[in-house]
């Protein structure tokens, strides 16, 4: 029987290495993908790894876990508390009475004693249950505040994302200038071996070569440190390599600016925290009131005592007994405290409400200016999508025009630095454009530009 319980276990040890080896290469080429090949980004799927990823989302989901075990916590000021007391006393002198010249003790020389005792706060002037409701608009204040993490964070990817495909399309842009540049220089030092152009046409492309080279540099440092923000945020190796799709187009917004205000009004988690803050204000208040009103308890007391540590009792006392016992506390005078302390929370509440108002003010402003920036940013790439065709064309007409002896080589180079610069005026019009409408979304407080 051993026998047949060790074959098959055998068999089955074998299975599972059988299985293992079948799918461990595809795990670990997907894991070598993942280390070493470049990640390959799309906006959303960038989104998703910063939420799931960054630490910022991290330390406001543990900011809720607080706050909510503090409600519980709160919670349990509606229940009965139980305790329990074990002591011993041994009296200097115990009472006694002389009968007959006899003494008498009326008491143990070592007294043991154990109470257990359950309570039930039956009123305690409202504090038990604005703690609660306090505790409770604590959640709501930790919930508002990872949304308005979420939208930060979506916002940061954005122009992370943004930033990269603006700096790699302006080196696509300084790479074919230098290219066009290298061309001109061949064709001035052609003219010159020829006689056709002075050496002054061959040393002003040189010059512009190198500036143009010195940008091409410049432009591939702006891609690195692009790619190793967004890297960051994405909690990612810094030098990983990223790849992202294009996404940097124009799709003309049509929502107004009255709309976009409303929105914003109606749904900011910062709005919204300020008034939760107000609500807690007036909380508070309730809570410091509450000293005004006495404290009724219920109390259930066991005892047991003895003159020994078993507690079985003993000639003077009972083995054991049980009481009942309500009882309302209260303090008449405390020179003014609770009156202070409601006058300082009243403050508050005035201070919570006014910043309600700044708060609002503040959407307004932001909303305004964002919706300015992208009407602007807006008209800015019709214009410049004009200047790239006129500049392509002025440069396409300097060329031949040079080739044909009717222009110099000098008309050329300022043709192409003109192109080079609408080129850049492009892409800078249609990256602030989409940089724009991100912080309009997020200035109205949504995720989509909907």
């Amino acid at each position: 029987m051993s026998h047949k319980i060790i074959t098959a276990s055998l068999r089955v040890a074998a299975l599972l290495f059988l299985a293992s080896s079948v799918m461990a290469p595809t795990t670990w080429a997907e894991d070598a993908e993942d280390q070493q090949g470049p990640l390959r980004l799309t906006l959303n799927r960038a989104i998703e790894m910063a939420l799931a990823y960054n630490l910022d989302m991290k330390v406001a989901q543990e900011d809720i876990e607080a706050a909510r075990e503090r409600q519980k916590g709160a919670r349990t000021g509606f229940l009965p508390s139980l305790s329990g007391k074990y002591s011993y006393r041994r009296p200097s002198e115990v009472p006694y009475a002389v009968i007959a010249g006899n003494q008498f003790d009326f008491a143990d020389r070592n007294q043991y004693r154990f109470t257990g005792t359950v309570e039930q706060p039956l009123f305690s002037g409202f504090a038990i249950l604005s703690n609660y409701q306090l505790a409770q608009l604590g959640l709501d204040v930790a919930n508002l505040q990872l949304a308005r993490t979420r939208l930060d964070l979506i916002l940061q990817v954005k122009e992370a994302y943004f930033a990269i495909l603006t700096a790699e399309k302006l080196e696509e842009v300084r790479k074919q200038s230098v290219e066009q540049l290298q061309a001109e220089l061949r064709v001035a030092k052609d003219f010159y071996r020829v006689g056709m152009s002075p050496k002054i046409d061959v040393l002003d492309a040189e010059v512009r070569l190198a500036e143009v080279e010195q940008k091409l540099i410049r432009a591939e440092k702006s891609v690195r440190l692009t790619k190793a923000r967004l890297n960051t945020i994405l909690r990612r190796p810094i030098d990983q390599e990223i790849v992202v799709a294009d996404v940097l187009g124009h799709q003309p917004y049509d929502k107004t600016y009255e709309s976009c205000l409303e929105t914003s009004l109606q749904g900011r988690p910062e709005l919204l925290e300020a008034e939760k803050n107000v609500a807690q204000a007036e909380k508070e208040i309730t809570l410091a009131k509450s000293a005004y009103y006495p404290e009724v308890s219920l109390s259930g007391n066991y005892y047991r005592a003895g003159d020994d540590a078993a507690l079985n009792g003993s000639d003077f006392v009972d083995r054991e007994n049980w009481d009942v016992m309500a009882e309302a506390t209260m303090t008449f005078f405390e020179w003014g405290k609770t009156r202070y302390a409601t006058s300082e929370k009243r403050a508050r509440l005035r201070q919570a409400r006014q910043a309600v108002e700044q708060i609002q003010d503040a959407i307004r402003l932001e909303v305004k200016t964002s919706y300015l920036n992208l009407e602007t940013a807006e008209k800015n790439i019709w214009v410049a999508k004009k200047s790239v065709a006129s500049a392509e064309e002025n440069f396409r007409i300097s060329k031949e025009r040079h080739q044909e002896q009717v222009a110099t080589a000098t008309e050329v180079l300022d043709a192409q630095t003109r192109l080079t610069q609408a080129k850049t005026n492009h892409t800078r019009a249609l990256a602030e454009f989409n940089v724009a409408l991100a912080r309009l979304v997020r200035a109205m407080g949504t995720e989509e530009a909907s």
